[in-house]
């Protein structure tokens, strides 16, 4: 329960951040506009300190250094996350579907990371340079043991080998296909969605382009001449940043797909090696005794 509600956590975060960013802007518009308000009417006054200050002589004050930068450094966050807001809500409603897209193939890529390279993940050499040891003592039970304390998918199938010991060759070697049958399918499973999603992106960025055209050009033809240069750059606008999002969205998804695709053929690749390599010890160890 608790492996699966944490990538749902993860999930939620990153669909309510840009309910917040949205929110945040807001306030910083309305702050934005009292701002202005109240400079109309003081714009006399500043008028007036403005000539004192001119007279006066400038004394540079150094002593708050630290903490004019730390307040630019604030400003530039801010202008950022209200950047991403305000690239975010012209976008349209396809923001929404390409951000749903994306929280899901994050969750996928660290469900399958954590299963790939912690679970899944397991030391051969070692472990067979201990069944080996084990194999030539006859110490098949200990082999056994010693797999059995394993959770990756290379240590059950070759567990279910060392398990079928007695039994002919044909019987470890269907012991160790059932076993990988079962396996297997638990190391590839999901990563395929991860390509899915990066061209489902991509297409609902295309798709919500073409829609930003069709408003925008209807928007123009029914306009008055003067509201005609604003309504054409607002559905432009959210054309090209449907657009990039879908492949901001994407990219990811598709360096993720290659990376855990990679990291799953290996671990196919050495439980073929291995468990080939513990049914010729077996064998050995049979016409030995």
């Amino acid at each position: 329960m608790r492996g699966n509600l944490f990538p749902l956590l993860i999930a939620l975060a990153i669909l309510v951040f840009p309910g917040t960013i949205l929110a945040q802007t807001e306030e910083v518009a309305e702050a934005d506009s009292t701002v202005v308000a109240e400079g109309d009417s003081t714009a006399t006054d500043s008028t007036a300190v403005e000539e004192a200050i001119v007279e006066e002589e400038v004394v540079p004050d150094t002593t708050n250094v630290d903490e004019v930068v730390e307040e630019e450094v604030e400003e530039v966050k801010g202008s950022f996350f209200s950047n991403f807001a305000t690239f975010f809500r012209q976008g349209g409603p396809a923001m929404w579907a390409i951000l749903f897209f994306f929280g899901v193939g994050i969750v996928i890529f660290i469900e399958r990371l954590i299963f790939l390279f912690g679970t899944a993940k397991a030391k051969p050499e070692q472990l067979m340079a201990k069944i080996a040891s084990l194999i030539r003592k006859g110490s098949i039970e200990g082999a056994i043991a010693a797999t059995s304390e394993e959770k990756s998918p290379l240590a059950k199938i070759i567990e279910a080998a060392l398990r079928n010991y007695k039994g002919t060759e044909r019987d470890i070697q269907n012991a160790v296909d059932e076993m990988a049958l079962a396996e297997l399918p638990r190391i590839n499973a999901r990563i395929s969605y991860l390509g899915m999603l990066a061209n489902v992106s991509t297409m609902v960025g295309l798709l919500g382009t073409i829609f930003g055209l069709i408003a925008a050009f209807a928007a123009v033809a029914a306009a008055d001449p003067e509201q005609k240069s604003v309504l054409l750059a607002n559905g432009i606008s959210q054309a090209m940043n449907t657009t990039a999002f879908g492949l901001i969205a994407a990219i990811p998804m598709l360096l993720a797909h290659s990376i855990l695709t990679a990291k799953a053929d290996s671990l196919v690749d050495d439980i073929d090696r291995y468990s080939v390599m513990v049914m010729n010890m077996l064998a050995q160890a049979r016409r030995e005794a």
